[in-house]
């Protein structure tokens, strides 16, 4: 089998970082099992040794030849049922693809994301396309709305929101097969559910009381709005609580974060420390008694939860933190699911205090993640489904 990969902003090759480049290369290893892979990507300097893929092209993506102005997004608005007016194509992205594409047959080509298959024209070759939509870009906008402060930018959104659910629901059904990290919006006869599942298989040890300091850790780009968002609430909601019951009881975020705002509010409250980048995860985790998952909106699944769950640390998180993996875990047995601000706090003081709850969680956690949510499983989803749409 053929397949053509197209990855406009990750190395496919390189699985080190947040969830978006994991999972990409998590997809990437999973087709190179099939068959012969090449690779699109405008990620500068992407390389390959391997007999099992070929690097076509990897240069930085050109760019438009102009900015689009507010006239022209909003004549865009008024054409809800092209894909390429809601999520515009790149044309020298474009023309770059399709000359390659027309030097080879390709049984298949698998691109992540709504918007960076649409922005490489791949809607063009629908008829082979596979789509790891993951985070649907309608759950992208109906948050946006949710969280805007002005009613402007509310209807704006809830106006992009419906249109872009029109325009998904086309592309879903012209591609010949699409991915959903979300099993409730896999429900399409194209459609299949592929998990989220943890990038990295550390064993680590439970949470060692004797030796930490009563931590909770928290994992995630800080730099996409819903996890700065779940973070700066928790922080002010919840954390003052906990902080009352537990006086030296700490919180760690790690995770980039270009909003200064939140940088300096952040870095200015007792018992809160912002470590940024770090090199090895493993040392947070370890010292860590648990995990906090404050998240309120957004697309997709928390792999953090998943995470917490391989590093055997139990997890607090919120009853849209946990969609998508509702089914496999109950709460209170293998994590903890808070409706409301006082549970947060409540549910996390009880892990922090109570050594015994806290290691039959994670270790019932730990177990129902790996019969769940492992590569094995991941693969042989990808393997399965594209060998039944292959050309």
């Amino acid at each position: 089998m053929n397949i053509l990969f197209v990855s406009p902003s990750f190395n496919p090759l390189d699985g080190t970082g947040w969830g978006s480049t994991q999972r990409t290369n998590l997809l990437f290893e999973a087709c190179v099992q099939l068959g012969h892979v090449d690779i699109i990507t405008f990620v500068d300097g992407v390389q390959s040794t391997r007999e099992d893929c070929t690097v076509l092209y990897s240069d930085s993506a050109p760019k438009a030849p102009h900015t689009e102005g507010r006239l022209m997004k909003f004549l865009r608005m008024l054409m809800p049922l092209n894909p390429y007016a809601m999520f515009p194509k790149n044309k020298r992205c474009a023309d770059i693809v399709k000359g390659l594409i027309a030097q080879k047959h390709y049984d298949l080509i698998v691109c992540r994301y709504i918007p960076e298959a649409m922005m490489s024209g791949l809607y063009d070759y629908a008829d082979r396309l596979v789509i790891d939509i993951d985070d649907n870009p309608c759950d992208v906008e109906r948050t946006a709305a949710r969280t805007s402060r002005t009613w402007r930018n509310r209807i704006y959104h809830r106006y992009r929101a419906a249109s872009i659910e029109k325009v998904v629901d086309k592309i879903q059904r012209a591609c010949r097969l699409t991915f959903y990290a979300n099993p409730e919006q896999a429900t399409y006869s194209n459609s299949a559910y592929l998990p989220n599942i943890p990038f990295y298989e550390y064993d680590l040890p439970l949470a060692q009381y004797a030796m930490t300091a009563p931590r909770m850790l928290f994992v995630g780009n800080m730099s996409y709005g819903p996890n700065a968002q779940g973070v700066d609430r928790f922080i002010d909601k919840v954390f003052p609580e906990i902080r009352r019951l537990i006086p030296n009881v700490e919180l760690h975020l790690v995770g980039g974060c270009n909003q200064q705002s939140y940088l300096d509010k952040w870095s200015n409250t007792d018992g809160v420390q912002y470590m940024g980048f770090v090199e090895d995860l493993r040392q947070e985790y370890q010292e860590a008694r648990m995990v906090v998952v404050p998240i309120y909106g957004g697309a997709g699944t928390n792999i953090k939860v998943l995470e917490a769950m391989r590093m055997k640390r139990p997890c607090v998180t919120t009853t849209y933190g946990v969609r998508g993996f509702r089914e496999y875990f109950d709460d209170g047995k293998e994590i903890m699911i808070a409706g409301s601000d006082e549970s947060f706090a409540e549910k996390a003081v009880s892990l922090l205090c109570d050594e015994q709850m806290n290691h039959a969680i994670a270790t019932k956690a730990y177990a129902a993640m790996s019969a769940h949510f492992s590569r094995k499983a991941f693969y042989e989803i990808v393997e399965h489904n594209l060998k039944s749409v292959s050309c």
